[in-house]
């Protein structure tokens, strides 16, 4: 009894339920146990693994089994099952509307029909043989048309049930299993799942539909004898591209939205916090939204610590890092990325407060972005440095001058702001540039951020005005007037030098 003190039970009936749940316990690279876990590079790992290929990831590596915990309301199992309802729901509307269309052709097909009955008895005996033409012509073309509509829905149709199953899986492996069974689970089938939504994404990107009309020859009614056929049975196709709702976009897909102008961009005060003042100064150097909607602020003048708020502006904490921190980088849910003026980046564990990695680097560091997998990191007198998440040198971009502080990334875009030069900047992710921007209104450019429309919004220093730039700068427009804006972050926020966002 004493060796099964701390097992879970669970009935015979239910294990038989999840014991045809395909789960790989070890390393398809080693056939070792899989007994660790990379968090750097979210994957389970065996002990042959961590000398081979995460030697770099010791701060990283953790306990399967303390990954594991926890894990049936885990963020991941989470997504899985909402991929999965996501995508059943995805073919349902598939193939309702395919169902859909082809009722709509079928009406089409009686009213042809009828149409080509009325026609018939206003016509000679001799046009028998033509009637049969025109009438095999349209079965053939309905049925043809019909088919290719089945053969996508039959297709979805047994994806459907794959993902049925999966979901199947899913609630029962939720239930009964043991959280290392459900972890692992969870991995490989994501995988699955993945590869199934990639197929329907790929059937249904381009979908045909058929409107089958018919054309009468208008001079049937009087030249019978000399017209070889009064009609022909026409199909008008429209290719359609099917939208697939992805999960994890607020679970539904977002209607195209009109791009807004300068002309109609207005700001909205959506929250004031009031940061506490430490110190005789205090500089907000960066600030980040955190995945719970807390505030984290960074403040170059202060102590080697991170602020952070709630939604409400109060005061919860100060996460310790390892020095006075310049700005910050949201990596994911639970990582940042922060620069300090040393040589050396951090990637730190918000909700442990641990370092998961340090990016060593030649001179002292200032503005950094994150972006497709590459931290983007403003390097004294080198430029910008580009690294991947092993903290290797994937580029190095140089700038036309040394006065670089601030940064911010987007769709392979970089933007940067030069304070001497008094310009904004944008160059492509391998460097090449591609605009500049300079006017006599923009005389200290300082804090910048883009949104999803590569709209450029930089604070000024000296006027203490927010700007707007579009198309590379052919437009402008001054958002926010002498508000003492000190830095920005995306489109969302701006930090003032009162400390209010």
């Amino acid at each position: 009894m004493k060796i099964s003190r701390d097992h879970n039970l669970i009935q015979i009936g239910d294990y038989l339920r999840i014991e045809n749940v395909k789960v790989c316990f070890e390393c398809k690279e080693h056939g070792s146990k899989l007994e660790m876990y990379c968090k750097l590079h979210e994957m389970p790992i065996c002990l042959a693994c961590f000398p081979a290929k995460h030697n770099s990831c010791s701060d990283a590596i953790i306990p399967l089994a303390e990954a594991a915990k926890n894990v049936k309301t885990s963020t991941s199992l989470a997504d899985l099952e909402r991929t999965i309802n996501n995508t059943i729901e995805n073919i349902q509307e598939c193939v309702k509307e395919r169902e859909t269309a082809t009722e709509r052709m079928e009406t089409q097909e009686i009213r042809i029909r009828k149409l080509i009955s009325i026609t018939r008895q206003n016509i000679n005996r001799h046009l028998d043989d033509l009637e049969r033409k025109l009438l095999n012509d349209l079965s053939t073309t309905y049925s043809s048309c019909k088919s290719k509509y089945l053969k996508l829905t039959n297709k979805l149709t047994t994806i459907e049930k794959v993902i049925k199953r999966f979901k199947e899986e899913t609630s029962q492996l939720k239930r009964f299993a043991p959280d290392l069974h459900v972890f692992l689970s969870t991995h490989q089938m994501n995988k699955e799942v993945q590869d199934k939504v990639k197929a329907i994404q790929e059937a249904i990107s381009s979908i045909d539909n058929y409107n089958i009309e018919i054309e009468i020859h208008q001079g049937i009614t009087s030249q019978l004898k000399d017209v070889d056929c009064f009609a022909k049975i026409k199909v008008e196709k429209s290719t359609i591209s099917f939208p697939f709702k992805d999960a994890k976009i607020d679970h539904a897909q977002l209607p195209v939205q009109i791009r807004r102008t300068v002309h109609n961009t207005r700001l909205e005060l959506r929250k004031k916090i009031t940061i506490q003042q430490r110190g005789s100064i205090m500089y907000i150097s960066g600030c980040t939204f955190l995945a719970n909607g807390n505030l984290l602020i960074a403040d170059t003048n202060g102590q080697d610590v991170l602020l952070e708020y709630n939604d409400d502006g109060k005061f919860i904490r100060e996460k310790p890092i390892s020095a006075t921190p310049y700005t910050i980088a949201l990596k994911d849910t639970d990582r940042i990325a922060v620069s300090y003026v040393r040589p050396y980046i951090e990637i730190i564990d918000i909700n442990k407060t641990i370092v998961i990695k340090r990016l060593k680097l030649k001179h002292n560091c200032l503005g950094i972005s994150y972006s497709d997998g590459k931290i983007y990191v403003v390097v004294g007198g080198k430029g910008i440095v580009v690294l991947d998440m092993e903290g290797t040198i994937v580029n190095t971009i140089k700038c036309d001058s040394t006065d670089v502080f601030n940064i911010t990334t987007s769709k392979n875009r970089i933007y940067y702001t030069e304070i001497n030069r008094k310009t904004v900047n944008c160059c492509s992710s391998t460097g090449e540039k591609i605009c500049s921007f300079k006017d006599k209104s923009l005389l200290f450019p300082g804090g910048i951020a883009v949104d999803h429309d590569q709209n450029v919004f930089v604070v000024d220093k000296h006027s203490n005005n927010l700007l707007m730039l579009q198309d590379g700068g052919k437009v402008s427009k001054t958002l926010l007037l002498k508000p003492m804006v000190y830095s920005i972050q995306h489109d969302y926020y701006i930090t003032t030098k009162r400390a209010s966002c």
